[in-house]
């Protein structure tokens, strides 16, 4: 069986994009191919956080990347901040690219994989292959909620998401639930890249009861500390990433802070009584498939758009705040479709990444099958697309 060399790209702004990458590392790996390395993009307040390595097991290294800047006064991206940003650190940007470019014609790899990374629409890629995977192409679907914020706001992100999708041979936009393709723009609809250790978890609130909270900006927590001092007999257990010793100062004890970690994260998911999120698409999909509350507090447009997409398939709020009381009374959702959805993904993605790399390997078809304790009910036939009027 021939196998890939493949090459991940990966923007690093909190743990969406970096989750995707190990689901997809081992799925690679169990058909056979290999990942040869990982480039991490990243702003000057963020880094690459240490569980990587062990999950991906290749080398990694990264580079400075143009990332959206948000106000968190208002709560919208910050076009002005964030075109500064890239005119400030323009000369480190240039390096990046320079240093991508030399990556891969060391590596030679047979295709690269690029998770919503920007510069890799500026790297001589020798007519490797790309496949973009991201929610965000999911803005180019007429199916998709992009509504939030004002036409400006919306410009803005789709700008950015374009750079992302620069020079892909095909677009996987991931979403919460099936719906047509769009051949004529490269783009595939794909299910949630969810990892494998979350098939393997026991959904069950476990006593003492907790909630299980999330926020992808370490200024968010004073939101999350407020409402542990206020109601000081609801324990939480929140993520928070770019956590750094002085955030722990002045902590409630009923409020217990983790830096970002995959399974430890997953874990505590599976017990919780309900979660609480920026919106980010990656923990929205996970929650949904263990059958948990979701309360959103979206800080940008995207996370807007996430939530609307949420709320519409039940289960999930959005708000203004963490009061996380709100999760008592958001009932669960109907998830027996939505997990029909995801257990196709492992080969989908394959597949997919197989087809672009020009390769029709006579390869045995695998699924990951649903566990007993997780998917109760006989599974149904798999649902159709949804047809557009």
């Amino acid at each position: 069986m021939a196998s890939l060399n493949v090459l991940f790209n990966i923007q690093g702004e909190g743990k969406g994009h970096l989750m995707q990458a190990v689901a997809l590392a081992e799925w690679l790996r169990d058909a056979g191919h290999s990942v040869i390395g990982a480039h991490v993009g990243h702003g000057k307040s963020t880094s690459v956080p240490s569980f990587l390595q062990s999950r991906l097991q290749c080398e990694i290294t990264s580079h400075a990347s143009p990332g959206l800047r948000v106000n968190m006064a208002t709560r919208e991206m910050d076009l002005l901040r964030t075109s500064g940003d890239t005119l400030r650190y323009f000369s480190k940007y240039v390096k990046s690219v320079r240093d991508l470019n030399t990556s891969i014609e060391q590596k030679k790899p047979d295709v690269i994989v690029n998770f919503y990374e920007p510069l890799i629409g500026f790297v001589s890629k020798k007519n490797i292959p790309t496949v973009a995977i991201a929610h965000q192409y999911m803005f180019y679907h007429p199916s998709y909620p992009f509504t939030a914020g004002n036409r400006f706001q919306r410009w803005g992100a789709r700008s950015f998401t374009d750079y992302t999708a620069r020079s892909a041979d095909k677009l996987l936009a991931l979403s919460l639930y099936p719906t047509f393709d769009m051949p004529e723009r490269k783009l595939r609809v794909v299910p949630p890249l969810l990892r494998q250790g979350l098939f393997d978890l026991t959904s069950e609130i476990t006593f003492p009861f907790y909630y299980l909270a999330y926020v992808w900006r370490p200024d968010l927590l004073g939101e999350v500390r407020e409402w542990c001092k206020e109601n000081p007999r609801k324990n939480v257990d929140c993520f928070v990433a770019g956590l750094t010793p002085n955030l722990a100062e002045n902590i409630p004890s009923n409020l217990r802070l983790h830096p970002l970690d995959d399974n430890l994260f997953l874990q505590l998911m599976a017990g919780c009584s309900g979660v609480a999120t920026t919106a980010g698409f990656e923990t929205c999909a996970e929650a949904y498939f263990l059958d948990k509350p979701l309360l959103m507090v979206p800080t940008h447009l995207e996370q807007r758009c996430n939530a609307l997409d949420a709320v519409s398939m039940g289960g999930a709020r959005m708000s203004t705040s963490f009061k996380l009381d709100q999760l008592d009374s958001i009932p669960c959702a109907e998830t027996q479709a939505f997990k029909v959805w995801a257990y196709r993904a492992p080969e989908t993605f394959v597949t997919e990444i197989e087809k672009t790399a020009g390769l029709q390997l006579a390869r045995k078809r695998f699924t990951i099958m649903p566990r007993s304790h997780l998917y109760k009910a006989p599974r149904p036939s798999p649902i159709e697309p949804i047809q557009m009027a």
